[in-house]
């Protein structure tokens, strides 16, 4: 097929949950325009997906044959081009939107855009955002064994922030979230640049999403442009989604100042991270096939998103079968996938992120009732949190067994800790003392990661004679 017959007339990128999918169906109109969601044009052959395109151009109302069954080709674009490229061809123009930039330069060497849209939105915004798709979603690495986790979605979006300033330097009109749903006028800026005179009323690409998005989605913003997204991150409480967040911004604040957005002060940026190194040409300072993969230990740098994997992948060794696991770690729930056979998890957090997390003020020492679990997880929250006395003793009140991470003041003297969002700063010796005092036999396994202890902590049984008087005292 020449050249000329395979460009396209837009292309929409950005990271993750900065309005791409929402840009996708502004501009799709029918019988005019249609651009197509994630459709990973040059990779390996995927029926699900191939399925997903075809479906998405029949309800556009194009007919095209299905993906082939037998002897399929090599990779997507073999069908593409061969059953749906030449229907596209008959359109004032066509588009892709992708929030995975990786092959980004393979992909307009074969697809030329005449018109390239770059999509952005505050990075703390997008961090919580990526957070609840992740979790709602249950989002997995490639080949479904683990679930998605906070250290990938640091990776994935400093990995987009780096090729997202690489697509800079082409041509482009920038479209910030923030003013696409608050200002009708940008929205007609927009219609105007890929020459519509109208923008698109229907959600095509999300209706094609899976239904654990897509009735969110729904749910939320209807079918219509709305402002219900907007101040995620001033209504995100203190905790560890707070903190990557914060720590996102202020480690990737050259997107901040190219997209005119809220820049960290100077003195709390992140210099001489792996993830922030100037990228070369064509170079990007991110490994993107190294995010990829769930055991990946990340940057040379200390990380708590990469601290909490590695506590998870010791804890996963360390569960009984058939537990039901009581996480007060927060963020995402990947444990679920770590889990040996037979056990459950209940995760709660310090806000209700999902209608199944348990929230409680876990920075307070707070924690939420044990229900029916009969084992528990503390991985990388202790470090956050301001009245560890508290938290530790409520713990002991659940009378379970707990696996309890934490990166004491003997291991991390090199470390700012403040900068990392950690409030409690206690040695080997003040956590052992704490943990005998509250009445847990400890078992640790000090700086197993170089940095970060386990430790196991069973309860201390009460003596009957003691347990009587405290019952007595309590009436």
């Amino acid at each position: 097929m020449a050249e000329k017959k395979r460009s396209m007339g837009v292309a929409v990128m950005g990271p993750m949950r900065s309005g791409t999918t929402l840009v996708a169906d502004l501009l799709t109109v029918r019988g005019r325009s249609l651009v197509l969601s994630e459709p990973n044009l040059l990779g390996a052959w995927h029926p699900a997906l191939s399925q997903a395109v075809h479906r998405l151009v029949t309800e556009f109302g194009i007919e095209a044959p299905p993906p082939p069954t037998e002897k399929p080709p090599a990779r997507i674009f073999g069908y593409f081009d061969r059953a749906i490229l030449p229907e596209l061809q008959g359109l004032d123009f066509w588009g892709v939107k992708y929030v995975d930039l990786f092959g980004w330069r393979e992909l307009f060497q074969r697809y030329q855009p005449r018109k390239l849209i770059l999509c952005v939105r505050d990075l703390r915004e997008v961090a919580v955002s990526s957070i609840e798709l992740a979790e709602r979603m249950k989002l997995g690495f490639p080949g479904g064994a683990h679930m998605r986790d906070e250290a990938w979605i640091l990776t994935r979006l400093a990995h987009s922030v780096h090729e997202l300033l690489a697509l800079r330097k082409l041509p482009h009109f920038v479209l910030r979230y923030e003013d696409l749903v608050e200002d009708p006028k940008v929205r007609e800026r927009l219609a105007e640049y890929v020459g519509l005179d109208e923008l698109g009323t229907e959600r095509l690409n999300l209706t094609i999403e899976r239904d654990s998005r897509q009735s969110w989605e729904s749910r939320k913003h209807g079918s219509g442009v709305t402002k219900k997204a907007l101040g995620r991150f001033e209504r995100e409480p203190p905790g560890p989604v707070r903190n990557l967040a914060e720590r996102v911004w202020r480690l990737l604040g050259e997107y901040s100042v190219a997209f005119d957005y809220e820049v960290a002060e100077p003195k709390v940026r992140i210099q001489g991270h792996d993830f922030s190194a100037p990228a070369r040409p064509g170079r990007n300072p991110v490994p993107y096939m190294k995010g990829e993969e769930w055991n990946w230990r990340g940057p040379k740098q200390l990380e708590p998103s990469f601290a909490r994997r590695r506590a998870r992948q010791l804890a996963s060794m360390n569960i009984p079968q058939g537990a039901v696991v009581l996480d007060l770690s927060g963020g995402l729930s990947s444990m679920i996938t770590e889990l040996p056979k037979g056990g459950r998890l209940i995760l709660a957090d310090v806000t209700e992120r999902t209608p199944q997390t348990k929230a409680a003020d876990l920075l307070q020492g707070k924690l939420p009732p044990k229900g029916p679990a009969t084992f528990v997880l503390a991985l990388e929250i202790l470090e956050q949190v301001e009245n560890p006395g508290r938290f530790l003793k409520n713990l002991r009140g659940y009378g379970l067994p707990v696996l309890l991470s934490y990166h004491a003041t003997d291991d991390t003297a090199d470390i700012d800790r403040v900068a990392l969002g950690w409030r409690s700063h206690l040695s080997r010796n003040q956590l052992q003392r704490g943990l005998a005092t509250v009445g847990f036999r400890v078992t640790a396994s000090w700086a197993f990661d170089g940095r970060q202890s386990m430790l196991k902590l069973r309860p201390v049984p009460v003596p009957a004679r003691k347990a009587r008087a405290e019952t007595e005292d309590a009436a």
